[in-house]
Formats: C-alpha cells, sequence, structure tokens
C-alpha cells in the first residue's frame, strides 16, 4: 500500500526540477510550464471522484490494476511528446490512473482497520509513502542534469510495471462486503449523503488547505531557487528532502502517538504549527533575507505539522461511513487537489509579480483549514 500510495507523488515531484528546462525546450513561460504540475493535479482531483465510489461497488483490486495501466498509457504519451500541449495530455492521463493508488490505498486501510487504528496504519504507510517525493526531487534533478527530461518518464514507466506485476500477484481483495449498486444513481447518492455531513465538508477543506500548503511552496520553489538563487536542479532536489523528511517525521508522530492520543487531539495540536510555521516565512521574506537554508527551515516546521494532521484527518473523513470509505476518499481527494491545483498554479503566478505572496497564500491556508477544523468539532460537541 505504502509503494502504491506514493506512484502519484514520487511522479507529480519528479518532473518539478526539469520545470526550468521544459520551459526553454518548448519555448514557454515558468507558468505555463508549471501547467505539467497543476494539469496532473487537477487530474488526480477528477480521478479520485470517479475511482471511489466505483471501487465501493466492484472492488478495490480490479480498480487499482485498471488505474495502473491508465497511468502507463499516460507515461507512455509523455515520454513522446513533441510539443507541451501533448505532454500535457500525456500528464493528465497518467495522473487519472495514478491516483488510483492514493484513494484505493486509504479506502483498504480502513477496509481492515477501526477509525484510531487506521489513523495510525495511515501513518505508517504515509511515513513510507513520502520516501517517494523525498527521493523524486534529487533523482529528478540528477535525470535532468545528466540524460535531459524525458529520461525521467522512462523511468515512471518501468516503476508503473513492477507495481501492476506486485498488485496482480500479492495483492488480496477486501471490499468483499457491503458493496453498492454499481449504477450512476447509486454513486451520485454517495455523494449526497456525504455532501449532507458538515463534518465531512469541514474535514476535507482541512485536509485541502494543508495538502495546498505544500503545493503552494512546490509552486514557486524551482523558480525562487534555480532561477533567483543561481542553484543546479540537482542541488534543489537535495535540498527538498528536507521537506519530504519533515512531513515524514509528522506522519511517524502519529503512527506512534495516534492511538494514544487521539486523532482529533493530534490535529487540534498540530494545525497551530501550520500557523507559527507561516508566519514565520512571512518574516524571512519581509526581512530580505532570502536564504535557502532559512526558508526551507521554516517551511520543515510547516510540513511536519502537515504530517500530524494529514493521516489523522484522513482517518475521520473515511470513518465518518465506513461503508463508503471509497466514496469519501475519492470526494475528498477529489476537492484536496482541486483546490491544490488552483494554490499551484496561482502561486506560481504570483511569484512573477513578487516572492512576497508565498508566505501570505500560506498564512490564509492555514487559518481557513484551523478554523474549519475547530468549527467541526464544535458542530460535533453540540
Amino acid at each position: 500500500m505504502a509503494a502504491v500510495t506514493g506512484l502519484a507523488p514520487l511522479t507529480l515531484n519528479l518532473i518539478v526540477p526539469s520545470l526550468p528546462a521544459l520551459s526553454d525546450h518548448f519555448g514557454i513561460t515558468y507558468s505555463s510550464a508549471q501547467v505539467a504540475v497543476s494539469s496532473f493535479i487537477i487530474s488526480m482531483a477528477i480521478g479520485q471522484i470517479f475511482i471511489g465510489p466505483i471501487s465501493d461497488a466492484y472492488g478495490r483490486r480490479s480498480i487499482l490494476m485498471l488505474g495502473i495501466i491508465i497511468f502507463l498509457v499516460g507515461t507512455t504519451i509523455c515520454s513522446i511528446a513533441t510539443s507541451s500541449e501533448l505532454l500535457v495530455i500525456g500528464r493528465f492521463i497518467q495522473a487519472f490512473g495514478g491516483v488510483a493508488g492514493i484513494v484505493l490505498g486509504r479506502a483498504i486501510i480502513r477496509d481492515v482497520y477501526s477509525r484510531e487504528k487506521a489513523a495510525s496504519a495511515l501513518g505508517y504507510v504515509t511515513t513510507v509513502m513520502v520516501i517517494a517525493p523525498m527521493i523524486a526531487p534529487p533523482l529528478g534533478g540528477i535525470l535532468q542534469d545528466l540524460f535531459g527530461w524525458r529520461s525521467i518518464f522512462y523511468l515512471i514507466m518501468i516503476v508503473g510495471i513492477i507495481l501492476f506485476l506486485n498488485i496482480f500477484y500479492n495483492l488480496q481483495e477486501t471490499k468483499t462486503e457491503d458493496r453498492i449498486k454499481g449504477d450512476i444513481r447509486s454513486l451520485l447518492n454517495s455523494f449526497v449523503q456525504l455532501l449532507k455531513l458538515p463534518q465531512f465538508i469541514l474535514y476535507t477543506i482541512t485536509m485541502s488547505c494543508a495538502n495546498s500548503m505544500f503545493f503552494t511552496f512546490l509552486g514557486v520553489a524551482p523558480l525562487l531557487v534555480i532561477q533567483k538563487l543561481e542553484y543546479s536542479p540537482t542541488q534543489y532536489g537535495f535540498t527538498f528532502m528536507v521537506i519530504s523528511f519533515a512531513f515524514m517525521s509528522g506522519s511517524f508522530t502519529t503512527a506512534r502517538l495516534s492511538e494514544r492520543i487521539g486523532s482529533l487531539r493530534m490535529i487540534g495540536y498540530a494545525v497551530f504549527g501550520t500557523i507559527i510555521g507561516s508566519v514565520l516565512m512571512l518574516i524571512v521574506f519581509l526581512s530580505g533575507v532570502i536564504n535557502i537554508y532559512i526558508i526551507f527551515g521554516t517551511m520543515m516546521i510547516i510540513t511536519y505539522s502537515n504530517g500530524i494532521v494529514m493521516p489523522n484527518i484522513i482517518a475521520n473523513i473515511v470513518s465518518i461511513r465506513p461503508q463508503l470509505a471509497g466514496a469519501a476518499s475519492g470526494l475528498s481527494g477529489c476537492i484536496q487537489y482541486s483546490i491544490a491545483g488552483i494554490s499551484s498554479y496561482v502561486a506560481a503566478v504570483l511569484a512573477g509579480i513578487g516572492l512576497i505572496f508565498m508566505p501570505i497564500q500560506l498564512i490564509l491556508l492555514a487559518l481557513i483549514g484551523t478554523i474549519a477544523f475547530y468549527l467541526a468539532e464544535a458542530i460535533k460537541t453540540n
């Protein structure tokens, strides 16, 4: 589950160090090259809204294998792309299939564990899963420097084939009972039931804001580090590893403590860490000290906090209606990555005006996510 859940994050992040090179190769602006990332994120959002409820009806294993096949088709298109438009199309298809690992990884864990145990299990899976986006930037940077951006997709294709074979031979079906009907009306009814629940909506907002903080930074970091501070793609990639390490540390904290402390209490503490980190980031930018170590250091505070928030909030989202765990994972994921895609693109565009907009955007996301969580708790209490 950790490996298949990490497929989409690996694929997303591998290409990030190549964005300036893609801009030069296709003769487009940096914000236009950023569409290769934004389209991937938006496709992840769209894919989840279909994959989640369909797996509630037809099972997790077969839908997961179908997702990997779609992913491989998209990867092939990317590897032979002769224009930026064809690359974006390939990325869209790639993400639509690859996101099955994220959706169904969450749902499969909820199939076999209770809410608090699921939070712990998701913490362990996320800890391992984060290795993918941790190694992706330096690996992508090395591939870019040595072989060019197409080599990235050759590597991803090999990874996808290995995962498909592993799923085929080693994964058993976990959705063996309480299946919903597979018709459109039943699938849509799953979403209607979830959207009537204030807790589901508010928890999803908290999750979306936490996730979008990472993608806000992701949208600006290559421009800041590679173009403004003049580091190489490889140097950027290795520096970015500290962000993934911070998130992994937060997820490991969840894995160790969520059953003892409680998932909701851990979220209540961690959301304030995102606010503190974002305010410190703004202070750094206002001071005029654009230093890579200070900037990444303050971002580590945010990502450590979100490493605690994400597994715990996901466990609660898919536990609101356990029989609709796939639909809950898919719908919340759709909203999560829609907001993330918009956040990443907006951050990249605003960075062209001034880098100060990035920490401002981070603060807004942190505040909205925190308010949404405490509103959900207030409603539940009343």
